[in-house]
């Protein structure tokens, strides 16, 4: 059968690895095509794996993980160097990984207890970290002289992760061909851009043929073939069943038959069967095991389900085996379902996979049966806040709000209370466009008293009242109280250290300083600001994102340009591929006239995360300095392509066109400009000279005095003196 189906379609396979670094074959499902793919890929001079890419049963990277896994334990034996180099991605993508080659601590965020996290990473954080795995097994790729055709199975089943991976890889592969993926999609709905689509085909009488007893009649054979559709898994279903006793009637449905074969079981040969198939991962290519599995009495499949389950996170907690989450997910029962999902959906959250999560969780978050469950204090409950703090922070309060509400409302006297009510206050305060101060303002106050009436004899009470008190800083400090938001910053500090001492829940504490580090930023105290960032540094030594911030602070302070340099490194060498610390290093760089350090800086920063338009930006206005309008204008392009209505972005694409002589774009992008902002001066002063050059000085002359009246910039007197200059000695002219 493989050699009569590789001449079928071997060659679109073929041809299609050799154009594209993507081919996804759309199957029916039960078509078994890995053999043929391997035999059509069998002459190929990269290495050839298969592996099956459903997240629920091999983990958030499955598809993938069977090449990491490899390429760590190469490495870690052969380059540990190139560990050590990815290791801020690897670790915090593998949690429970550990290396020899790890050279870095982890940060607070990484180390500290469920009930002491009080940070979670941002929602792009996902990208860093794959850009970092990307990259190591690149060059992991590169030192072997390995190219790989990854062959995954069931690839509809992909977690977005390992997705974008994928597309990562492609990307980031620069024409080397290093990787290669076929990807099987039996759901037909799998899209990769680029990607090249290949059909298989049903299978003819004479492939089917070949897999079934070969002792049947042609014609029982021809009406298996035709019952089946072409399709083996059916036809080997099929085939079980005659060889059972039980016909195949044409006008009988091939599910029926298979329900009858079940019928003619004992419930001990149902449950073994059950059993083996809910111990394979629901993976075994067998119709009527499926059959058995979607007919069989829920109760049972959920119990074996719920052992396996746990069986499995205890595997995962061990480091021996990846996140599989099948078995929580195929509970039926939905709260029992939900209880066995709460740990591993901690789990995802910790990492920064939020679409995972939210891809199984967003389902549970809708059920108002679900919403309301719990005792209040329970880990589903816990769950629930941990959805919604992440969901404001997206830009979801719309989601977030209503949730908290109500569980405020069903359990006022929760331990989460306090975190629930801390969570609407940052929502208006902080989350929420435009922001809300009056209602952030209402929910800390009634936050803080909440604590005093219900908390006092909570053995975290001043942790507790403390954290609550941090929002209410931040609102105070937005609301231009900064006197009374550094107060609470102090007093919440030295309370902690009073009660705690500076080894438990370091990590808040390390927010405290930074928060006060904030406020001092605001009011322009730069030297107290700079002594609290250290001191919040010097509690959370690992965490990159206080080292960038501390380069933007030293960036502020004449002379102090290299510690700047110096910070901006640091935050960079500890993070993973920090595409924020290189946008603010290439400012500073370019604020210093190092273009050269500037344009690396942007170009990381681009390969990090192409979309960032700032990057393109800031690119374009390095590049015209230089005199270098068309490759500015390049860049230019590509930020408005990203976003389009940044006045600034549009009045430098305006002069882009300018320099390169092509008057109508130039003054298009200028009108650009003035639509997004009317009183965008610069644009103005550059639209009169466009205008005036044109041949158009009375409405040159117009937007040169709003220029004026806007700006007050000298250049921008004399561009209007130079016109109207013009204008009198043409009209002494006209006299004459």
């Amino acid at each position: 059968m493989v050699d009569l189906i590789q001449r079928r379609i071997a060659p679109a396979i073929s041809s299609s690895v050799e154009v594209s670094p993507i081919t996804i074959l759309k199957a029916e499902a039960g078509m078994a095509p890995v053999p043929t793919i391997k035999s059509a890929l069998a002459s190929s001079r990269s290495g050839l794996s298969v592996t099956d890419g459903d997240w629920r049963t091999g983990g958030y990277l499955a598809g993938l993980q069977t090449l990491i896994d490899a390429e760590l334990k190469w490495a870690a034996e052969n380059r540990p160097e190139l560990v050590e180099a990815a290791q801020q991605s690897l670790k915090r993508l593998f949690p429970l990984l550990v290396s020899d080659a790890f050279t870095v601590p982890k940060d607070l965020t990484n180390t500290s207890s469920r009930e002491e996290r009080t940070r979670f990473y941002h929602h792009e954080y996902q990208n860093k970290l794959l850009v970092g795995l990307a990259e190591f097994l690149m060059e992991c790729a590169r030192e072997r002289k390995e190219r790989h055709i990854i062959i995954i199975d069931r690839a509809a089943a992909l977690s977005n992760s390992t997705k974008n991976l994928i597309k990562l890889l492609v990307r980031l592969d620069d024409n080397a061909r290093l990787f290669r993926f076929v990807l099987i999609d039996y759901e037909q709905r799998l899209y990769f851009p680029g990607a090249n689509e290949v059909h298989f085909g049903r299978y003819s009488s004479q492939e089917l043929g070949q897999i079934l007893d070969r002792h049947l009649a042609l014609e029982k054979q021809r009406q298996i073939y035709e019952a089946s559709g072409g399709n083996p898994l059916v036809a080997d279903a099929l085939s079980k069943c005659e060889a059972a006793g039980l016909p195949v009637i044409g006008y009988l449905d091939p599910i029926a038959i298979v329900d009858l074969y079940l019928a003619s079981l004992n419930a001990g040969e149902r449950h073994r069967l059950l059993k083996s198939y809910i111990e394979s991962d629901c993976t075994t290519p067998n119709l009527i095991a499926q059959r058995n599995y979607a007919v069989f009495e829920h109760a049972t499949a959920d119990h074996l389900h719920e052992q396996l389950h746990r069986a499995c996170l205890d595997r995962y907690m061990a480091g021996e085996a990846p996140l599989i989450m099948l078995h929580a997910l195929s509970v039926r029962d939905k709260y029992k379902r939900l209880e066995l999902l709460a740990e591993p959906s901690e789990i995802l959250q910790s990492i920064g996979l939020y679409d995972l999560w939210f891809g199984y969780f967003s389902e549970i978050f809708a059920d108002p049966a679900l919403r309301a469950y719990g005792s209040g204090d329970a880990p589903v409950n816990a769950a629930f806040i941990s959805a919604a703090f992440v969901l404001y922070s997206l830009g979801c309060g719309r989601v977030s709000v209503p949730y908290l509400d109500e569980f405020y409302k069903a359990f006022p006297k929760s331990q989460y209370t306090p975190t629930v009510l801390y969570a609407q206050s940052m929502t208006y305060g902080r989350y929420q466009q435009p922001v809300n101060l009056s209602v952030a303002e209402e929910y800390a106050v009634r936050n803080l008293e909440t604590i005093e009436r219900d908390f006092k004899d909570h053995d975290k009470y001043h942790y507790i009242k403390v954290f609550a008190e941090n929002a209410y800083a931040y609102i105070k400090a937005k609301q231009q109280k900064y006197d009374e938001a550094l107060a609470l910053c102090a007093q919440g500090h030295d309370k902690m250290l009073e009660v705690y001492g500076d080894k438990r829940f370091k990590l808040h504490q390390s927010i405290l300083i930074y928060n006060t580090s904030q406020v001092y930023e605001l009011v322009d105290d730069l030297n107290r600001a700079e002594k609290q960032l250290r001191e919040a540094i010097a509690y959370d030594p690992y965490y990159g994102e206080y080292h960038n911030d501390l380069g933007n602070l030293l960036s502020k302070v004449p002379g102090r340009e290299a510690d700047a340099l110096e910070a901006y490194a640091r935050a960079i060498e500890l993070c993973p591929p920090y595409y924020e610390a290189h946008l603010n290093r290439a400012a500073l760089r370019d604020r210093m006239g190092d273009a050269p350090g500037a344009l690396a800086d942007l170009d990381r920063a681009l390969v990090i995360k192409p979309n960032e338009w700032r990057a393109h930006f800031e690119k374009g206005n390095i590049l015209m300095r230089q005199d270098r309008p068309e490759a500015a204008l390049e860049s230019y392009v590509a930020a408005a392509e990203i976003n389009p209505k940044n006045p600034d972005l549009q009045s430098n694409l305006g002069l882009a066109y300018s320099e390169l002589g092509r008057a109508n774009e130039s003054i298009s992008h200028y009108l650009r400009a003035l639509k997004i902002s009317p009183r965008h001066a610069l644009t103005h002063n550059n639209l009169a000279i466009e205008y005036f050059n044109d041949g158009q000085p009375d409405i040159s002359l117009n937007h040169a005095t709003v220029a004026v009246e806007i700006g007050g910039d000298p250049d921008f007197l004399l561009t209007r003196e130079h016109i109207h200059t013009s204008l009198q000695a043409d009209l002494a002219s006209r006299r004459n």
